[in-house]
């Protein structure tokens, strides 16, 4: 195989700046008509990359989680060991407010199959997302519920964290949400 490192220079960094805009996107993998695949192993980066837009049935789609102002991050960090290391992958956002309909929808991504997009705050790059999970492998998710107290007068928030080792794209094709109901 030929060796596909690069060096690097000032004018290759891209897309540094921090942050994600404060929505975190999901869809049961059972909705997907189609998972497009990355674009394949050409160019460094490839594997990385999904740039064909996956499809879902009538009615299916990408549904928002809307949370609040800058509390959307996704972190890396290296786990196994030596010589078998691996990427972890931890994706959260603090979803605002507390309801039945909120609650039983939040409990059923802990136990459910589910894809996530988060997406970049650099709006030049207006269908940029970061897709967490695919058909084979999917984020493992955990919930908090603070409700805060009268005195402080703060909104109650549910706190979603998505960890998966591996499995992080760089997705660009387009996003089908699923309609209002």
């Amino acid at each position: 195989m030929s060796n596909l490192y690069k060096a690097y220079g000032k004018g290759d960094v891209k897309n540094a700046d921090g942050g994600y805009k404060p929505l975190i996107k999901f869809a049961p993998i059972d909705t997907f008509l189609t998972i497009a695949p990355t674009v394949g192993t050409t160019a460094l980066g490839d594997t990385k990359k999904i740039s064909t837009a996956h499809t879902f049935g009538v009615d299916d789609g990408f549904i928002d989680l809307l949370c609040k102002q800058h509390s959307v991050t996704a972190k890396s960090t290296t786990i196994g060991d030596d010589g078998a290391s691996s990427l972890q992958h931890t994706f959260e956002g603090e979803i605002i407010g507390d309801g039945a309909v909120l609650m039983e929808e939040l409990e059923k991504q802990l136990n459910d199959q589910c894809m996530y997009l988060v997406k970049d705050a650099d709006c030049i790059n207006a269908t940029d997302y970061v897709q967490f999970g695919d058909d084979c492998v999917q984020p493992t998710i955990k919930l908090e519920f603070d409700g805060k107290t009268t005195k402080d007068g703060l909104k109650k928030v549910y706190k979603i964290t998505g960890t998966i080792i591996g499995h992080k794209y760089f997705y660009s094709g387009a996003v089908t949400d699923k309609p209002a109901e």
